[in-house]
């Protein structure tokens, strides 16, 4: 017989008038094979990935407004995986991630892998009253700060020091963009330029990336030939209810939506 997987239920049990409510947003985004769809699109060093293969990458949980944004205080000793490291930042109180995760892709041999730790927030508005993507650029650079200690240090005796910076992502996910923004992708990052002169040096910088996803509040894809966007769009629709969502992201975008268990039969 046929049950639904974890992501299955989620979107089932989610009233799809509340559907953007914070915590269900959270909790749907969380599931690994919706975050493999997204990682595939927006993470450059996924692009070349099958999704099961994104999925056995991301490492350890995935925390669901757990992980605090962190000052680089606080952090010395305590591990990216997974426990939790607080900040009050200039007394505002303490800020939380939605979603955040680690990837670990193979590298150059069997003996290498490439660390990427990844943040994905959910924001009904496009236009909350500042640019968005500041915050999502302050939120990368709170995450590559919170590595001192823990993935790089600075001590006089370690001879690669910064060269253990991960790279990180802080991906927003706009759901009620307006039709100016509707079914964009935006991207930023680090470039490279030469004011004057050049040189062949090929030091690293891509240690950062801030993308943000807008999605139709007309939840209209029509215009758009993105699998991914068409997928969200249709996950954030509220007026296409759980059981059909389910159908429709199986029929349509392939994620496996149930699971086959056998039958237990016990005899008396």
């Amino acid at each position: 017989m046929e049950l639904l997987t974890g992501l299955g239920k989620a979107i089932v049990a989610a009233d799809p008038d509340k559907i953007r409510l914070d915590m269900t947003v959270k909790n749907i985004l969380s599931y690994k094979p919706l975050l493999a769809r997204i990682f595939k699109e927006v993470v450059s060093e996924c692009r070349d990935m099958k999704y099961d293969e994104i999925e056995t990458c991301i490492e350890g949980d995935v925390l669901v407004g757990k992980m605090y944004i962190d000052s680089g205080i606080t952090n010395a000793g305590e591990r990216i995986e997974g426990l939790n490291t607080e900040a009050y930042l200039n007394g505002e109180g303490l800020d939380r991630y939605d979603i955040r995760t680690y990837l670990r892709l193979p590298g150059r041999s069997d003996s290498e892998f490439i660390k990427l730790i990844i943040n994905l927030e959910a924001q009904n508005e496009d236009k909350p009253g500042y640019d968005l993507p500041l915050r999502a650029l302050f939120y990368c650079c709170r995450m590559i700060s919170a590595q001192q200690g823990v993935e790089f240090s600075t001590n006089s005796d370690d001879p690669v020091k910064y060269g253990n910076i991960k790279k990180v992502y802080s991906i927003w996910i706009c759901t009620e963009a307006a039709q100016t923004r509707a079914n964009s992708i935006e991207i930023y990052d680090i470039d490279r330029k030469f004011l004057y002169g050049n040189n062949t040096d090929n030091p690293r910088y891509d240690i950062l990336n801030a993308t943000i996803i807008y999605i139709s509040e007309k939840h209209d894809s029509a215009n758009t030939e993105n699998e991914m966007i068409c997928l969200l769009t249709d996950l954030f629709d509220e007026c296409i209810n759980g059981a059909d969502k389910v159908r429709k992201l199986k029929s349509d975008y392939g994620l496996n939506m149930t699971r086959e268990v056998e039958n237990e039969v016990t005899n008396y």
